[in-house]
């Protein structure tokens, strides 16, 4: 690897976190409820009873079990299109859901999340690469874009 390509690399690794959680904003900017909707951000709840009683590895295996199935019933609805597998969660738990495959097909950047499951070769959008995200993300930075006001694409319905 020639020291020009190192460096690119670097000053793109270095963006990573600021370019993913700009554009992390971006993406559930106008997904996020209004101040008058009835829905609530999650918000997190204290465990009681059975699950309490649980040895720790098995409360960690019900909660995996848990959130596969709320990705599951918001896939159906339209409100949940990772772009990783397996599925990040972190707009599962921030959001509600989660559009990333749609905002990597229109050109943008994922969440950090994503972003990092990208690098380690785990997305799954077809016709796009790691490298196509970290550029996305490196160009956005430099046009003075991911200050998260952009309004983020529509949510695909689900195939």
């Amino acid at each position: 690897m020639s020291k020009s390509s190192l460096a690119r690399l670097l000053v793109v690794a270095l963006a990573l976190p600021l370019a993913a959680c700009a554009a992390y904003r971006a993406q559930h900017q106008a997904a996020a409820p209004a101040a008058s909707s009835h829905e609530a951000v999650p918000v997190a709840v204290r465990p009681s009873g059975e699950f309490s009683e649980l040895a720790p590895d098995l409360q960690i295996g019900r909660v995996k079990g848990e959130v596969k199935e709320v990705e599951a019933s918001l896939a159906q609805q339209g409100r949940y299109s990772c772009c990783v597998e397996p599925p990040c969660t972190e707009c599962l738990l921030r959001q509600g859901e989660c559009h990333c495959r749609g905002v990597v097909r229109q050109g943008g950047p994922s969440c950090g999340e994503c972003t990092g499951a990208w690098i380690e070769g785990k997305g799954t959008v077809e016709g796009v690469t790691a490298q196509d995200l970290l550029e996305r993300s490196r160009e956005q930075l430099e046009e003075g874009k991911g200050n998260g006001k952009e309004k983020p694409p529509e949510p695909q319905p689900p195939h």
